[in-house]
């Protein structure tokens, strides 16, 4: 059983706390956001839509029944209650014998809540959010970090450590663009223990909710494009369509951006634009990058991880690589080439990853080398799970 409360505010010398008394199974618990003072004045106090939604959602996961006694904005209660929920039934993923329970309904508008915002990861969908929609209908004026599992799904002091490092890359991005930066730290991480695969489009969106009278409309970039739109509990990015039109606030919209375009074409797109250069960013969180400080300016990625090996290996493909000689180790490509294209065939051949297609599909238009000693490396690729469960049945 899980119940929410009552919400508060609390203030340090920097950060403002947006807080919520929850219980699970009868522990009593604070679940907080937090945000720089400076953005005090546009949390919607009205309502509990961050806490509301992220506990609807470990509600479904860990199948607990949930009571809410804080209010939740008309809009979201009819697309977590009559949208999603019964979406979750049907697919199996929640008993329909359990019970949500939301008691209050907040029909307050926001009207004075003028601004867009995207999320901003440095990574190639972000940075295509960014680059497409900054003349679009809803033009970004605000760039988003949320430390709400990405940089560590069950927290803890490393989570910590990268969330402000990269709070100093965006912070300088937003500098350079001319726009707002505001930052979203939680411990729903710690606190709900909660995998971040599964849930990061409702970690993301909650941290967007707190916020209210700040933003009309949000950009969520597509990690998967919209022929492959399904229900899959494992991943909310292949129904996040249905995720944008059903969660909501009063006067707060979602948009999920570039669900019409793979990754191939967002990473043709980006790399015609001088911005991203020197600021693109696809693998933080690895155990390759020793380099990061809190006070380095300057992005590495590591040119080990298999996103940098996919990006670089793409970027090539494009002849656009040597044009990121500032975030990526050409020399560690040059090197590892061939390995590198080997592994994406593999992952092409044994996982039918849909990345993975595009490059190849890429390469032959575009008359890209492939040697002999790529398949060389492709075999003895294929052939290194088969040794390893030998080598291990032997030691048996």
């Amino acid at each position: 059983m899980i119940e929410l409360n009552k919400i508060f505010i609390r203030r340090d010398s920097n950060c403002v706390f947006f807080c919520a008394s929850i219980k699970i199974d009868n522990k009593e618990h604070e679940l907080w956001f937090s945000a720089d003072k400076k953005f005090e004045k546009y949390i919607a106090l009205s309502n509990g839509d961050c806490f509301n939604l992220v506990l609807f959602i470990y509600a479904v996961f860990t199948k607990k029944s949930f009571t809410s006694g804080v209010p939740i904005s008309k809009r979201l209660k009819y697309g977590l209650s009559d949208v999603l929920l019964n979406t979750f039934i049907k697919n199996d993923l929640y008993p329909e014998k359990l019970k949500i329970d939301f008691r209050y309904v907040d029909e307050t508008l926001y009207p004075d809540a003028n601004k867009t915002g995207t999320a901003m990861s440095l990574g190639v969908d972000s940075f295509y959010t960014l680059l497409n929609n900054m003349e679009s209908t809803y033009p970004v004026d605000i760039l988003t970090l949320f430390n709400a599992g990405a940089y560590g799904e069950f927290g803890g002091d490393i989570a910590q450590d990268l969330f402000v490092k990269m709070k100093n890359y965006v912070s300088n991005l937003s500098d350079d663009l001319g726009i707002d930066f505001l930052w979203v730290d939680t411990n729903l991480n710690e606190i709900l223990q909660m995998p971040f695969v599964k849930t990061h489009t409702f970690r993301n969106f909650a941290c967007t909710l707190m916020f209210q009278k700040l933003f009309k409309s949000y950009y969520y970039a597509s990690g998967i494009t919209l022929d492959h739109f399904r229900f899959n509990q494992n991943d909310p990015a292949y129904y996040d369509l249905l995720n944008s039109k059903a969660i909501a606030g009063n006067s707060l919209e979602f948009h999920i951006s570039g669900l019409n375009e793979g990754r191939l074409l967002k990473t043709k797109r980006i790399s015609n634009k001088q911005l991203t250069f020197n600021n693109l960013n696809v693998c933080l969180v690895t155990p390759f990058n020793k380099e990061l400080s809190s006070n380095n300016t300057k992005l590495v990625n590591c040119s080990k991880c298999f996103k940098c090996i996919r990006t670089m290996v793409t970027l090539d493909v494009l002849g656009k690589l040597h044009l990121y000689k500032n975030v990526f180790d050409l020399k560690i490509f040059k090197e590892n080439k061939e390995k590198y294209l080997a592994e994406i065939i593999y992952h092409k051949i044994r996982a039918k990853n849909i990345f993975s297609k595009e490059i190849l599909k890429e390469a032959k238009l575009n008359n890209y080398p492939l040697s002999f000693k790529v398949y060389f490396y492709v075999v003895l690729r294929i052939f290194k799970p088969i040794a390893r469960k030998i080598n291990k049945n032997n030691a048996l």
